[in-house]
């Protein structure tokens, strides 16, 4: 495979960064991952704005290195001869210096990757997956603004490896308030009769593009989609809980820290919208 590494195609093995980068050293980047179908992103477009949005959030000056993205990768997915892929853009404000907070010397580091995917397996997706609710907190709005997609995961690894242990496939967040905000790779909805509820933004959660695109689908087969708090508690008397990302499309979730959803299947409402979700992306990613 060929990486994209700023702004020219390399050869993996020659795809070098400097150890004395800023991600490296204090994981001061951010990234966004995409899903290609037929050598299309989905939403391509959305997810840049979302990136761009984010540096400058986090003061990270991208330069003319924003406007160049959008073909870098179209440019990566032809190379490789992709046709349904996973592609992930990494930007890191550059080289530093170990200790140094402040100075980075620039340009920043922009490295864009592309892997064939075929899917999470319809498994999970018939049978739905397990989660646990997790005893870390999520990182406060306040501390890191959640729009930003940082680089530093420390903290959703440590999550998603004690969810692992209990058997779980993924870990729900909890802010300080001990409301849900959303998975470590996750957003987070929840059926309760006609309505579709998900953490509001507000709350500590991504702005995921499947998030985005789910609500829209579930508005548009006549649901009522509420995005409020909503206490950990809700989920013992949800009738469905699913989880939703560029991977893992809509997930349905079928046990919560070990206790049964609903009746322990995936529920009408996740198939539906899954089933709709790959309507939208298959037509979306249709090539001219």
């Amino acid at each position: 495979m060929r990486v994209h590494l700023n702004g020219r195609l390399v050869e993996e093995r020659e795809a070098l960064v400097s150890v004395f980068d800023r991600g490296f050293l204090f994981g001061d980047g951010l990234f966004e991952s995409m899903r290609a179908v037929g050598g299309t992103v989905f939403r391509l477009d959305r997810h840049l704005e979302r990136l761009r949005n984010a540096a400058v959030l986090m003061g990270l000056d991208l330069g003319g290195v924003g406007t160049g993205l959008a073909a870098a990768v179209d440019e990566l997915i032809r190379d490789n001869r992709l046709g349904d892929a996973r592609v992930r853009i990494t930007v890191t404000r550059g080289r530093g210096r170990p200790g140094e907070y402040l100075e980075a010397t620039g340009p920043p580091t922009v490295v864009i990757v592309a892997v064939p995917f075929s899917g999470l397996g319809a498994r999970r997706h018939e049978e739905g997956v397990s989660v646990a609710v997790s005893s870390r907190r999520q990182i406060p709005p306040e501390s890191l603004d959640p729009a930003i997609k940082s680089i530093s995961r420390l903290s959703s690894v440590l999550a998603r490896r004690e969810a692992s242990a209990l058997g779980a496939f993924e870990a729900l967040l909890l802010d300080g308030a001990g409301d849900l905000t959303e998975g470590t790779v996750s957003n987070l909805f929840i059926t309760d009769r006609r309505r579709l509820l998900t953490p509001a933004l507000p709350a500590g959660c991504l702005p995921g593009i499947t998030r985005g695109a789910v609500i829209e689908l579930a508005a548009g087969a006549g649901l009522e989609v509420r995005e409020e708090r909503l206490p950990a508690a809700i989920l013992c008397r949800s009738d469905e809980v699913f989880l939703t990302n560029t991977s893992w499309e809509v997930l349905p979730v079928v046990r919560v820290d070990g206790r049964p959803v609903g009746d322990g299947r995936p529920g009408p409402v996740a198939r539906d919208l899954l089933a709709r979700y790959r309507d939208l992306v298959g037509r979306e990613c249709v090539r001219e």
